[in-house]
């Protein structure tokens, strides 16, 4: 039987970020939604490039803006946003 009031410890809902540059915008982040419960374990691979530290860094509102922009998405830490 689930815990209706279970809430995880990380929940990332359709993250999207985006950079622009002299070239135009470039789409970093697409959409990544997941959620992660305490004592659990997330593993992020991927092709240099495609957006895992920016993932990372938008997760703690670290991407320098501008460039960067986080164009939409949540992000709830312990149930709060």
């Amino acid at each position: 039987m689930s815990d209706k009031s279970h809430t995880p410890l990380l929940e990332v809902k359709d993250l999207t970020v985006s950079f622009h540059t002299s070239d135009g915008v470039v789409r970093a982040v697409n959409g990544v939604s997941y959620q992660l419960d305490e004592g659990g374990t997330l593993g992020v691979v991927g092709e240099s490039g495609c957006g895992k530290s920016v993932h990372a860094r938008s997760i703690m509102r670290l991407v320098p803006i501008p460039p960067g922009k986080i164009d939409k998405g949540e992000v709830w830490y312990n149930g709060r946003d």
